[in-house]
């Protein structure tokens, strides 16, 4: 039971069915750069940026999209910024693993408290507070975690360099 399959190149057929002509392309007269096609434009002598793209964006939408409303940006904290730069020096990570035993409270009801985000109702101001302090310990936890596992590390390499060493 074998099948074979007959192609005629005068009839563009395969076995009794026709097949669509071959696509045209028009050759093209200068030569691109795929990374630039990519990303839209291409740098020239004559300015920094040339648009390569000549089709017309879309309309805007009326309304946003469900998942573009329902993500929400998460507050740049200390404790961000020291774990990540914890990664050029560690004791950072210190420093971020103390804000999980420091204090993390509300600031006083006075005029400086009134003069931050006046547009804002008190309920909305405690709220951000809330989200600060829960994104503040979300960090501080992650430094913690990274100065445990530099410690552990640190460990590691002293433990296996103290064992060659005495084992010869």
């Amino acid at each position: 039971m074998s099948s074979s399959n007959t192609f005629d190149l005068e009839s563009q057929t395969i076995n009794g069915v026709s097949c669509p002509a071959p696509a045209y392309t028009a050759p093209s007269s200068r030569t691109t750069n795929p990374v630039d096609d990519f990303f839209g434009y291409t740098f020239t002598r004559d300015s920094r940026r040339v648009s390569v793209t000549s089709e017309a964006l879309p309309p805007y939408a009326e309304t946003l999209p469900s998942y573009a409303t329902s993500q929400k940006s998460e507050p740049v904290t200390l404790a961000r910024y020291l774990f990540k730069f914890g990664f050029l020096f560690p004791l950072f990570w210190i420093l971020g693993a103390i804000i999980l035993i420091s204090p993390l409270s509300a600031p006083d009801s006075s005029d400086a408290v009134l003069s931050w985000l006046p547009e804002k109702t008190d309920a909305e101001r405690q709220q951000i507070i809330k989200d600060v302090r829960k994104t503040e310990l979300k960090w501080a936890k992650r430094c913690l975690l990274a100065l445990i596992a530099l410690i552990f590390l640190a460990a590691a390499i002293a433990t296996t360099a103290w064992a060659v060493i005495h084992s010869h």
